[in-house]
């Protein structure tokens, strides 16, 4: 009877017990359904998807580090020998290209001014300039605007990646918490079966005392055995709720709190094993090397040092500033003092005799990146591990499932020897009640294979990368 309810529902799911109802196949609760709800609720995945918010953020910050600068300058002289009025408002425009940055403005001077400010003293209308500043060797290559930029860039990748890594997490402790969570009613099937043989013979076995053709005992052994298996089933009750509980977390209703899944939502078996596909090893190996996102991390936080050192090498350099810069007056004036055309080169240089800040920043910067790569080696050499251990776990458990299932088939032969034996009066209660015993221990070695089984295809797809399975 075991057999029936736990070898052919498992490798024949077309059978199923009894008459399927279409309704209550519709509220059985698939891993599919536990996954779509963490997926959309979980709270680390959320602190995941705010960590991608971050990202986003500081890349914004990151463009902000070429917004145009508008400037402002305004000086009254009331008082004194000399009374005028200066307003200046310039743009400032940071580019990409090479690190240039462009320039312009307008600015007034009227009043008077002492012979050594006459340069400050405009027409009434103005005067209007426009500039452009070139690094020649240092900021040219990289500066900090464009280092925090590609920073950023890569941050947010980062965050993707951390999100997929909390996603693939997340997915393999969901899928362990449903199976466990099958695999408890499968426990408490067991156990209620076997009670149910227990007092369904009470009857008989009283009417066979009263007749005298088994001793008394047999009868109290059976009550014994009743209320042995009433605590199995206790026991097994508790674990099935206890798995619920756990699986809650995982599945969520659409305002985000734990829901429990009740006994009626139970799968009636595991999937087929056969539906399980997998592919090579070596296929495996390099798929998880080329997938998974933590050695993808790991690699772009090491392209965000690189840059950082980039940098700072970049930073030791002298700083020589190419600048041409061009006014001309608003207006017609006829003051000789004042400059109706201008043309400004400028030669700019900033050298850092020392030479310690860049020098040590550059100095972190490369252990960092050392220290990134040999992580990524170590990930990768994690991961060729995990990958051969996965498979290792997949034949293990193949073969315990096939050993189970040959121990249940005999487990249940001689149950139903014994029970003859016991009819013919050959044989007493006491070994027909621990051949049942064994046979739902065997049973329940099958049922745990089973779930070990589809335990190692979460951390197979885990292993291999992938955020969601389905096993329909």
């Amino acid at each position: 009877m075991i057999r029936l309810v736990i070898v052919v529902l498992t490798l024949l799911p077309a059978i199923g017990l009894g008459v399927e109802n279409p309704e209550n196949k519709a509220s059985i609760l698939s891993l599919e359904d536990v996954l779509t709800a963490a997926k959309k609720s979980f709270p680390s995945l959320l602190a995941a998807e705010q960590r991608k918010q971050v990202a986003a953020g500081e890349l914004t910050a990151a463009e902000g580090g070429f917004d145009t600068l508008l400037k402002s300058q305004n000086r009254w002289s009331v008082t004194g020998l000399y009374e005028n009025q200066n307003n200046d408002v310039s743009l400032e425009q940071p580019t990409k290209l090479w690190g240039t940055t462009f320039f312009g403005g307008w600015r007034r001077g009227i009043g008077d001014y002492a012979v050594y400010e006459g340069k400050s003293q405009t027409t009434d209308s103005g005067e209007a300039r426009i500039g452009v500043n070139v690094p020649l060797w240092r900021n040219r290559d990289i500066d900090r605007r464009r280092a925090s930029l590609q920073q950023a860039e890569l941050g947010q990748l980062i965050a993707g990646h951390e999100y997929e890594q909390a996603l693939i997490e997340a997915t393999r402790i969901a899928s362990y918490r449903y199976w466990d969570w099958v695999l408890a009613g499968q426990r408490l099937m067991v156990a209620k079966h076997l009670l149910q043989i227990a007092e369904q013979r009470d009857q008989g076995i009283r009417e066979r005392v009263e007749a005298g053709d088994i001793p008394e005992f047999e009868a109290l052994d059976n009550q014994r055995a009743i209320i042995e298996r009433q605590e199995r089933v206790v026991a097994a009750q508790r674990l099935l709720e206890q798995s619920a509980i756990q699986l809650s977390l995982y599945w969520r209703d659409d305002a985000g709190q734990p829901q429990l899944p009740t006994d009626e939502q139970l799968p009636e078996h595991f999937p087929n094993p056969d539906s399980i596909k997998i592919v090579s090893m070596d296929e495996a190996l390099q798929t998880s090397l080329n997938q998974r996102p933590e050695s993808k991390r790991l690699e772009l936080q090491a392209k965000q040092t690189q840059t950082e050192l980039e940098l700072q090498q970049n930073q030791r350099a002298p700083g020589i500033d190419f600048t041409v810069t061009a006014a001309n007056d608003i207006g017609g004036d006829s003051r000789d003092k004042i400059n109706r055309n201008e043309l400004y080169l400028g030669l700019n240089i900033d050298i850092p005799l020392q030479q310690r800040t860049a020098t040590g920043r550059a100095q972190v910067a490369a252990a960092n990146v050392h220290r990134l790569n040999l992580d990524k080696r170590l990930q990768d050499d994690r991961i060729s591990a995990e990958v051969k251990d996965v498979y290792s776990a997949l034949s293990a458990v193949r073969k315990r499932l096939n050993l189970s299932a040959e121990q249940l088939n005999a487990a249940e032969q001689l149950e139903d020897g014994e029970k003859i034996r016991f009819e013919l009066g050959e044989s007493t209660l006491l070994f027909v009640n621990l051949r049942e015993i064994a046979t739902g221990d065997a049973a329940l070695l099958y049922a745990e294979a089973d779930a070990s089984l589809f335990r190692s295809v979460a951390d197979y797809h885990a292993v291999l990368g992938v955020a969601a399975i389905r096993n329909d």
